[in-house]
Protein backbone atom coordinates (compact mmCIF):
# COMPACT_ATOMS: atom_id res chain seq x y z
CA UNK A 1 0.00 0.00 0.00
CA UNK A 2 1.36 3.42 -0.96
CA UNK A 3 0.45 5.50 2.11
CA UNK A 4 2.10 8.78 1.02
CA UNK A 5 0.03 8.75 -2.16
CA UNK A 6 -3.20 8.08 -0.24
CA UNK A 7 -2.39 10.75 2.37
CA UNK A 8 -1.33 13.39 -0.15
CA UNK A 9 -3.02 16.81 0.07
CA UNK A 10 -4.47 16.38 -3.41
CA UNK A 11 -6.31 13.28 -2.19
CA UNK A 12 -7.27 14.40 1.29
CA UNK A 13 -8.55 17.90 0.53
CA UNK A 14 -11.49 16.86 -1.68
CA UNK A 15 -12.36 14.04 0.73
CA UNK A 16 -12.32 16.41 3.71
CA UNK A 17 -14.36 19.00 1.85
CA UNK A 18 -16.93 16.35 0.92
CA UNK A 19 -17.07 15.05 4.49
CA UNK A 20 -17.53 18.57 5.85
CA UNK A 21 -20.33 19.15 3.36
CA UNK A 22 -22.10 15.94 4.33
CA UNK A 23 -21.61 16.34 8.08
CA UNK A 24 -23.64 19.51 8.40
CA UNK A 25 -25.83 21.46 6.07
CA UNK A 26 -24.17 24.86 6.07
CA UNK A 27 -25.48 28.13 4.73
CA UNK A 28 -24.23 29.14 1.31
CA UNK A 29 -21.63 31.45 2.85
CA UNK A 30 -20.26 28.62 5.02
CA UNK A 31 -20.10 26.26 2.06
CA UNK A 32 -18.13 28.79 0.04
CA UNK A 33 -15.72 29.13 2.99
CA UNK A 34 -15.08 25.38 2.98
CA UNK A 35 -14.62 25.32 -0.79
CA UNK A 36 -12.22 28.27 -0.58
CA UNK A 37 -10.29 26.53 2.18
CA UNK A 38 -9.97 23.35 0.13
CA UNK A 39 -8.73 25.26 -2.91
CA UNK A 40 -6.29 27.23 -0.77
CA UNK A 41 -4.82 23.98 0.59
CA UNK A 42 -4.45 22.57 -2.91
CA UNK A 43 -2.63 25.74 -3.97
CA UNK A 44 -0.44 25.61 -0.85
CA UNK A 45 0.52 22.01 -1.57
CA UNK A 46 2.12 23.11 -4.84
CA UNK A 47 4.73 25.27 -3.07
CA UNK A 48 8.30 24.02 -3.21
CA UNK A 49 9.60 24.18 0.36
CA UNK A 50 8.10 22.48 3.40
CA UNK A 51 8.06 25.69 5.44
CA UNK A 52 6.31 27.57 2.62
CA UNK A 53 3.61 24.89 2.42
CA UNK A 54 3.22 24.93 6.19
CA UNK A 55 2.96 28.72 6.41
CA UNK A 56 0.51 28.81 3.50
CA UNK A 57 -1.58 26.07 5.14
CA UNK A 58 -1.75 28.05 8.38
CA UNK A 59 -2.81 31.14 6.41
CA UNK A 60 -5.51 29.06 4.70
CA UNK A 61 -6.79 27.90 8.08
CA UNK A 62 -6.88 31.39 9.55
CA UNK A 63 -8.66 32.76 6.47
CA UNK A 64 -11.22 29.94 6.63
CA UNK A 65 -11.89 30.57 10.34
CA UNK A 66 -12.41 34.28 9.65
CA UNK A 67 -14.71 33.45 6.74
CA UNK A 68 -16.78 31.04 8.84
CA UNK A 69 -17.01 33.52 11.70
CA UNK A 70 -18.38 36.06 9.23
CA UNK A 71 -20.83 33.55 7.79
CA UNK A 72 -22.20 32.38 11.15
CA UNK A 73 -21.67 35.40 13.35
Amino acid sequence: MNLPRIASPRTLVPVLALAAGLAAAAPVQGASCVQGYAQCLVDASDLAAWWQRTAAGIDCYLDAVACLKGAYG
